[in-house]
């Protein structure tokens, strides 16, 4: 067991108190969205879904062209400077990317806002797009006013203001008023309204956190040191890196919306955030995970890094798998009972997606680890890799296999960049993730869900109070078979441990049966 003055514990120790307000907040905010989808989808149909699923993709991207990467910039400068007790540009960092990222996004705002009805007529032959993109439009400069904010709480190493902001209050709040607004009658433009007024409230509260609980910006005492330049320059081959990124992720529901009709944008996008569920793992662990190992690299603790580097994707590998599993071998059961009969279709797509969110989910860390060497560059080579091939894929298959031809494209292509994220990181600092044990937990997953799958397919059938039952039955075997195997480590209890300190749980009793079973 690791010292408990160890760099390694205490790197373990940070991302798992992280992970522990990281998750709690990323499951209530990713079941919200999730069901303010489901409301929208289900209240106005494929068709109108579609529209508004297309007006965020268009916001998004507009947000993120706006952002040129600083967020990541500000993620990786803001605790290098800390661990060098650099107030001054800390300070500089957080306002130079303000001052370059939100002019940038009221220019977006007023090309959205100017030529809304060209892009809807002309690109997605759909007129009724265009009162939807005017109203996104409007949710731009805040989405990146409160990202910038946001990613300066994660830089001190403090996930809570982020799980407050965006996955509490954002969901929340956007859920409220598009029930409210539906309800009232207004149809499409009631719940647009309502997703962006969430949008639109959530820098005030971000900056408020920021400037009373974390890093005051107002302080005049602190005298703001620009970098400007440095963080330009560390943070345009990101941009140039997540610019093909958020095309790949977003390609298959832009060219759904060119080749087909609105409604197939909808039924895909049932499919698409069901199978993004499986990232809340990675999310989770994810946006800590790049301060923690950027501190360690600083202080040149290259063992400690290596080590948790692989213990973070041994959680997720555990986690995540064995949810893909039943994603998979109940997909449409999930679809049916989240959306719907009219988004039946998209079961095949889901389980599709559903594969590539696991590849993408395991082998996440690779990227921020090639972040923390300072080797940007390889991340924008790996996105234009994937969103050419994404965008060959989603042109040949589109129109032959539709909705399954974009999910297919889409799949590949993360897969594909991942895999090639992991290998540089290989290559470069000679180190992988991967351990033998890493086979126990998938075995485990395998064995459960195939009795599951077998007793809820040929005993009892595959009811809503069924499929319920079994998820509960699937979690004991599971956790039995782990125990059998002898899946678990001493770092595992330790990390129980921290996420009951942070998050109030108590997992005493299993820290009890693990240690039998060591």
């Amino acid at each position: 067991m690791p010292d408990e003055e160890s760099y390694l514990d205490v790197s373990l120790k940070k991302i798992a108190k992280g992970a522990g307000i990281g998750f709690t907040g990323t499951f209530i905010g990713m079941a919200l969205g999730y069901l303010s989808r489901m409301v929208i989808a289900r209240f106005l149909g494929a068709s109108d879904y579609g529209l508004i699923c297309l007006g965020f993709a268009a916001m998004t991207i507009a947000a993120t062209l706006s952002s040129i990467g600083l967020e990541t910039g500000i993620k990786r400068f803001v605790p290098f400077y800390k661990g060098k007790g650099d107030k001054g540009r800390i300070k500089g960092t957080i306002i130079s990317a303000l001052k370059i990222s939100f002019p940038l996004s009221l220019i977006f705002t007023f090309l959205f806002l100017f030529y809304a009805e060209w892009i809807s007529i002309q690109v997605f032959h759909e007129p009724r797009l265009t009162p939807v993109l005017r109203v996104f439009s409007v949710g731009v400069p805040f989405y990146v006013l409160a990202n910038n904010f946001i990613a300066a709480t994660v830089g001190f190493q403090d996930l809570r203001y982020r799980v407050y902001v965006n996955d509490v209050f954002q969901n929340v709040f956007k859920f409220l008023a598009i029930v409210i607004l539906l309800a009232l009658g207004f149809g499409v433009l009631g719940a647009t309204w309502g997703w962006v007024l969430a949008i639109v409230l959530m820098p005030f509260l971000a900056f408020y956190f920021l400037e009373k609980r974390v890093f005051p910006i107002l302080n005049t005492k602190v005298k703001a040191i620009p970098i400007g330049k440095e963080l330009f320059s560390f943070s345009w081959p990101l941009i140039l890196a997540t610019v093909p990124g958020l095309l790949m992720g977003w390609m298959d529901t832009l060219m759904l919306g060119y080749f087909s009709a609105a409604s197939a944008v909808g039924i895909y996008n049932a499919a698409l955030p069901t199978a993004k569920l499986l990232s809340v793992v990675a999310g989770g662990f994810g946006v800590i995970f790049m301060p923690v190992i950027t501190e360690l690299y600083a202080r040149n603790r290259t063992e400690d890094f290596r080590n948790t580097y692989s213990a973070v994707t041994k959680w997720a590998l555990s986690l995540v798998f064995p949810a893909f599993l039943l994603m998979c071998v109940f997909s449409k059961s999930v679809i049916k009972i989240m959306f719907g009969e009219e988004y039946l279709v998209g079961a095949t797509a889901l389980s599709i997606l559903a594969f590539a969110f696991l590849i993408s989910s395991v082998i996440a860390f690779a990227n921020p680890v090639l972040i923390a060497f300072g080797r940007t560059k390889i991340p924008m080579a790996c996105s234009f890799v994937g969103a050419g091939v994404n965008f060959v894929l989603n042109f040949c298959l589109i129109p032959l296999y539709g909705v399954n031809g974009a999910a297919i494209a889409t799949g590949f292509s993360v897969a594909l960049m991942n895999v090639l994220l992991l290998f540089f990181v290989y290559r470069i600092g000679k180190i992988q993730p991967f351990r033998r044990s890493h086979l126990k937990p998938a075995f485990a997953s395998i064995i459960s869900v195939l009795i599951v799958y077998i007793a809820t397919k040929y005993l009892i059938g595959e009811s809503l109070p069924a499929l319920i039952i079994m998820l509960l039955v699937f979690l004991i075997l599971y956790f039995f078979l782990l125990l059998i195997f002898k899946s678990f480590e001493e770092e595992d209890l330790m990390i129980m441990r921290a996420i009951d300190q942070r998050i109030g749980t108590k997992s005493d009793w299993a820290r009890r049966i693990i240690k039998r079973f060591l």
